[in-house]
């Protein structure tokens, strides 16, 4: 079996294996370009903890696709993190995985992130692709690749939902959303009868006026009733049209109804995010183009408790400059190009104080810096966008959840550490609804997001992935992202930090 290719969306475009650049309408998904998040040296997967003398937070990072050494040394990017709301010492994390099974890895912990379960050969998830890590053992799939992992527990904590999107790349294209199941903590999956939550058909030629297919699907479990949400972007070959889609479970998973959030103006709508309140309402933000431009405007609309219409989204804030790092279409940042998640809006539902935050990076001066703004939940009345933590560098990518206690935990790329060339990994977090923060370096070392890469051809292309995890427990937070190993430039892995405020 060969290595296979890849695409991905972003930006209005998709990226083929190549150069070429077709509208976002025409495919179906998959990184080719990746790049890291944070360089470390690592002894045994573990990096000696660290802390910020300045800040008083604790940091402890390990690297998880080598936790359990298993030879990897291929890339894995864009990294969920879920923590068992039984057993916060059982988490799992995923990622898009360049491995030859071409699919979405897999990794667990059952001692609270010290260790993961070993990243090759089996550290995959199962059912969705035709391959494994061996190429003469077939996979339980149908499918030539898979990405964009979602990761989530039910209440109980004894089942754990895994989203991950399978697609072909050839004719006519076909793609699904796949929801996969773990009985286990994350040690095994399902190998067939995976719950299919939406489908469509990609096609790739010319200006992709057929083209059908979900992006950056993102899931939430609402803790209070077991609702499964999981909503992404349809892109449907229609011009910029990209509505917002919704699919909800009340039985485990094991059927969804799906309904279209966004209609009218709001057409091309992208990175969707769901957040649950302890009443069981649910709330939804996402980012508008406007009809024209990438994400100039951000919305939020509201599912109460025991309904099935969203409301009708209003808009909530407006972006300076959105960051977009999508070269050669768009890099609005100085230095080395490369590929990562700019603006993306990260909600989150502060049970202590009512409150639903968004978190958001914007080019208001001539650095990115992070943002946040929040409202009760009635949504009716939104503070103005503050600045989480002021840096000489640029901003990007933030990450954001809330404790029960009401502290906030946010994760964001900052070049703050190098005279904005290098990246790093932040970490911030408040106790008085964002009024103050105080923050820490997570990363040991900065890297240069241009020289390392997936595979693309003979060489690679740069790549961060578009999005990291995080969670927040009663004592600390959870990170993940996506990190870099020797040797270079290939060798991207998946990191992740325990940070005690």
């Amino acid at each position: 079996m060969a290595r296979k290719g890849s695409t991905r969306r972003c930006n209005g475009f998709v990226v083929v294996r190549s150069v070429l650049l077709l509208p976002v309408e025409s495919l179906v998904r998959r990184p080719l370009l990746l790049i890291a998040a944070c360089a470390f040296t690592v002894t045994g997967g573990l990096v000696a903890p660290t802390a910020s003398s300045a800040s008083g937070v604790g940091v402890r990072v390990v690297n998880v696709s080598q936790s359990t050494p298993s030879g990897d040394v291929q890339s894995q990017n864009e990294t969920p993190i879920a923590v068992n709301p039984v057993n916060p010492k059982n988490m799992i994390t995923g990622a898009n995985d360049w491995n030859y099974n071409d699919g979405c890895a897999v990794n667990a912990s059952f001692d609270g992130g010290r260790t993961w379960t070993a990243t090759l050969p089996n550290g995959f998830l199962p059912g969705v692709t035709k391959y494994t890590n061996d190429p003469n053992v077939a996979g339980t799939g149908v499918y030539d690749a898979g990405g964009d992992p979602a990761i989530a527990f039910s209440p109980d904590g004894k089942t754990a939902y895994y989203v991950c999107q399978g697609f072909n790349f050839t004719s006519p294209f076909q793609m699904a959303l796949l929801l996969n199941r773990s009985t286990d903590g994350g040690k095994s999956w399902q190998h067939s009868g995976l719950t299919q939550v939406g489908t469509g058909t990609g096609n790739g030629p010319s200006k992709g006026s057929n083209g059908q297919f979900a992006d950056h699907e993102a899931i939430t479990v609402d803790p209070t009733n077991g609702r499964i949400y999981i909503t992404w972007a349809q892109f449907n070959g229609n011009g910029t049209h990209s509505p917002v889609n919704v699919a909800v479970s009340t039985d485990g998973g094991d059927t969804f109804t799906v309904s279209q959030v966004t209609s009218g103006t709001l057409r091309n709508d992208q990175d969707q995010r769901i957040v649950t309140d302890p009443a069981g309402n649910a709330y939804l933000t996402f980012d508008n183009g406007l009809q024209g431009g990438k994400g100039t405007a951000l919305f939020v609309s509201k599912l109460l408790t025991g309904t099935t219409t969203w409301s009708t989204p209003h808009q909530f804030a407006t972006f300076a400059n959105p960051v977009c790092l999508f070269p050669p279409s768009c890099f609005n940042i100085s230095g080395g190009q490369f590929r990562a998640g700019g603006s993306y809006p990260v909600p989150t539902f502060d049970a202590a104080n009512n409150r639903l935050y968004v978190a958001y990076a914007d080019l208001k001066g001539p650095l990115a810096q992070v943002y946040i703004q929040s409202a009760p939940a009635d949504l009716r009345s939104w503070s103005p966008p503050t600045v989480v933590s002021a840096s000489p560098g640029d901003q990007f990518r933030a990450e954001l959840s809330s404790s029960a206690s009401g502290r906030l935990d946010l994760s964001f790329y900052d070049r703050g550490y190098s005279r904005n060339t290098l990246v790093d990994l932040t970490y911030a977090s408040s106790s008085d609804g964002g009024s103050t923060w105080k923050s820490a370096r997570v990363s040991a070392s900065g890297f240069d997001p241009s020289a390392w890469g997936v595979p693309s051809g003979s060489s690679f292309r740069p790549f961060i992935g578009d999005y990291n995890g995080i969670a927040s427990l009663t004592a600390t937070a959870q990170l993940t992202w996506t990190g870099v190993s020797a040797p270079s430039p290939y060798n991207l892995d998946i990191f992740s930090a325990t940070v005690t405020p």
